[in-house]
């Protein structure tokens, strides 16, 4: 049986060739290629024959995926699966896919601070991007299965987020075999109660948001401090007796000083409606009881939060640190003590934002919709001119013309492309939903 080497040659189902270039790296699952496939530079992922427990019901699920194609261009999807006679000649199977830039670094890398976001909002961007892969991959029936902090490339000065190991990925209640790894995995899984689901895979979706965001485990506090995590305690943390370390109702698995420093730092800058998301995502019914699962947040409520907390996000314009703008008015630096000044509000369906210069209105913000188009940006806050004179304005960052009303009733036309100079009183119609100038 023949071995992959620089220069073999690898047969795919697509009837095009791929071109072993050299050897990136070996997990536990399969070894990974960059080889030559149509001309361009992609990825092979080659599996190990004993890492893979039934072959047959794999490959077939890759072969249905690669047929699909990717539910967004954040997925490294499988693009052509390797042959029968690949597998004959070689002992084995892999999928094509494309390379991770290099300017893409791995979860895990931020985790260990080997890697750092370029800022806060960057982190948070990181956020909105899975929380919309995800609600694509859901809205077509599929869940991911295995997430966890190999999975995820982040750029870190832009927050835009690429998805590896889509061999996981399958409709809902399909089996790959693959469990998942227990620090990302729900509870239910852990005890046997469910397989992998959309439910599931929300659940650590916000275990994701929550360590990109705090830096550490939500389940990982006093309880976590041991001597050594054996597999029984590991299932009592992660599925039988799992305890949010912030539960607002039992304090048994708090954060210990000097081992989660970070926790405990990042946790009061959040707002309030951030901890009660998390709070809601891993409440101890939701944790424990199946019946109350969908309590979790679901993907589109993650955007909302998520686009909230960003806007809230301001630069000192004494030192340039980030400052967290409480309830839409003038916040001090933490830093230097200077205020950033809030001139204006933009009051929105459910809450009011700071109309600060880079504030942005999402679909999600003004009307219940589809997540596919949740982030799609309706105005923003710029600094514009008026006869002469520089202005803060909304721009209508839509292909649309909106309908505006001044603060005496007149109405006016604002084109796409154009501005509406922040003046109180002030409202926009725009995706069905109002934003009314304070």
């Amino acid at each position: 049986m023949g071995s992959l080497s620089p220069g073999t040659v690898i047969t795919t189902t697509s009837g095009y060739p791929a071109t072993i270039v050299r050897h990136l790296g070996t997990g536990g699952q399969g070894i990974v290629f960059e080889v030559e496939f149509l001309g361009e530079r992609k990825a092979l992922k080659w599996y190990i024959p004993r890492s893979i427990r039934h072959p047959k019901k794999f490959y077939d699920n890759l072969c249905k995926n690669v047929s699909r194609g990717a539910p967004d261009s954040s997925f490294l999807w499988p693009l052509a699966i390797t042959d029968d006679a690949a597998r004959r000649e070689y002992g084995s199977f892999g999928y094509i896919m494309d390379l991770r830039p290099s300017e893409y670094k791995e979860l895990s890398e931020f985790i260990l601070g080997t890697a750092r976001f370029k800022s806060f909002r960057v982190a948070i961007e990181a956020c909105k991007d899975m929380a919309l892969a995800f609600a694509k991959l859901h809205n077509i029936g599929y869940c991911y299965q295995d997430m966890n902090d190999g999975n995820f490339f982040i750029n870190p000065n832009t927050g835009e987020v690429l998805i590896c190991d889509n061999d996981n990925a399958a409709p809902n209640h399909t089996d790959t075999f693959i469990m998942g790894t227990p620090r990302y995995m729900a509870p239910e899984i852990i005890r046997g109660e469910s397989g992998p689901d959309s439910w599931t895979d929300r659940y650590s979706l916000a275990v994701v948001i929550f360590i990109i965001l705090c830096m550490g485990h939500p389940l990982e506090g006093k309880r976590w401090t041991v001597p050594c995590l054996t597999p029984n305690l590991e299932k009592r943390l992660y599925g039988t007796e799992p305890l949010f370390v912030f539960d607002p109702d039992d304090a048994g698995n708090r954060p210990v000083r000097g081992v989660h420093a970070y926790v405990l730092k990042r946790w009061p800058y959040l707002p309030d409606y951030m901890q009660q998301a998390f709070q809601a995502s891993f409440s101890a019914a939701t944790l424990t009881d199946m019946s109350r699962r969908q309590d979790r947040l679901r993907e589109a409520d993650w955007l909302d939060v998520l686009v909230r907390f960003q806007n809230e996000i301001a630069t000192c314009p004494q030192c340039g640190n980030e400052v967290f703008v409480k309830n839409a008015t003038d916040t001090p630096c933490d830093r230097c003590g200077t205020f950033v000044r809030v001139t204006h509000r933009l009051s929105l369906r459910d809450y009011d934002i700071a109309a600060l210069p880079g504030a942005r209105v999402h679909r999600c913000q003004l009307a219940k919709g589809n997540a596919d188009h949740a982030l799609d940006v309706a105005l923003e806050v710029r600094e514009g001119r008026r006869g002469g004179e520089r202005v803060l304005a909304l721009y209508n960052a839509t292909q649309e013309t909106l309908q505006a009303t001044t603060s005496q009733g007149q109405e006016r036309h604002v084109a796409a492309g154009d501005i509406v100079p922040l003046k109180t009183g002030v409202s926009l119609t725009v995706y069905g939903g109002r934003v009314m100038i304070q």
